[in-house]
């Protein structure tokens, strides 16, 4: 009979501990549009990327919706009691890209459905952090020589100004909104209302943190991987090279969502080995669609339709 009170005993423990741990995530779903009335390319590719507070990606997904058109219902399972942040976003392999307003999700341990978000076809935001302002989220992309911020469905390119400390962007069509950063806080006006002092929520190490070094390419390791590398620069550039000719481009981030544009190259001929890996290398790249950083490992592995296709190390 103690045998058997044990065992239960055993059981009711399993069946506890499954149920805590069941506890610790919760469901978050809601469908995805976009605003343009237009029949999506069969190669669409369905972002879901989750953050916590300082933009670090906890929860990721990419689902090829195989022809489908919106609305794309979607459900992830997210930590509980911690504010997250949500993006949505479709990507064609043509790289243009679609991408709902971040939203900010409070602490709590119930599902939630957010009902329906709507995505709008960006422009380029160069290197793309988040500003939160109150209780609104704001995102920024900081360009060659100008930044861009988008805020309700709205891009809005300012140019810089004169300002006695800090850096001022304005407006050019219209003075009354300007942002005005210093450090990493901000304060930000748009037609004149200014909004509640915002601050800057960048990961303090990021991608465009020094030079990485190309280790593997769709499982395969590289050739002489010392001589590769691969450069984000902080205004949406990026250069690379797997060992023989060097490519230059642009590409986009948005929290773990991460694209490329069209890359120029340079023509020299290449050994035969190499040249295959470069070959490899410009078709994986355009790709690409999320990326995964280990801060503390030093590495970077980056995804396509949710499969590892390039790794890095620096």
């Amino acid at each position: 009979m103690s045998r058997w009170i044990s065992a239960l005993f055993c059981f009711a423990l399993s069946v506890l501990a499954l149920s805590a741990a069941a506890s610790e995530t919760r469901v978050i779903s809601g469908q995805i549009t976009v605003l343009e009335r237009m029949a999506l390319p069969d190669d669409t590719v369905l972002l879901l990327d989750i953050g916590n507070a300082q933009d670090e990606t906890v929860v990721q997904s990419r689902e090829l919706t195989d022809g489908g058109q919106t609305p794309f219902p979607f459900a992830l399972e997210a930590p509980v009691d911690t504010p997250l942040v949500l993006r949505v976003g479709l990507r064609a392999m043509d790289d243009v890209i679609w991408l709902s307003e971040p939203v900010s999700i409070e602490a709590g341990t119930d599902p939630l459905d957010l009902g329906p978000l709507r995505a709008a076809r960006i422009p380029s935001m160069g290197f793309a952090a988040v500003l939160s302002c109150g209780n609104q989220l704001v995102e920024i992309g900081f360009m060659p020589e100008s930044v861009r911020i988008r805020l309700n469905e709205q891009v809005i390119t300012l140019q810089p100004d004169v300002a006695a400390s800090g850096a001022l962007y304005v407006d050019a069509e219209n003075a009354a909104t300007s942002i005005h950063m210093k450090g990493t806080s901000a304060l930000l006006r748009i037609d004149g209302s200014e909004l509640s002092e915002c601050s800057l929520i960048r990961p303090d190490d990021d991608i465009t943190q020094g030079v990485w070094n190309i280790s593997a390419i769709e499982g395969r390791a590289t050739l002489f991987p010392s001589r590769t590398e691969l450069v984000f620069y902080p205004d949406g550039r990026m250069s690379a090279s797997v060992g023989c000719n060097r490519l230059i481009g642009g590409y986009r981030r948005h929290g773990g969502i991460l694209s490329f544009g069209r890359l120029a190259t340079t023509m020299m001929a290449c050994s035969d080995g190499v040249g295959e890996q470069e070959r490899h290398f410009n078709e994986v790249l355009p790709k690409v669609d999320q990326f995964v950083l280990d801060a503390e490992g030093g590495r970077l592995t980056l995804y396509a339709a949710g499969s590892p296709v390039l790794r890095a190390r620096r």
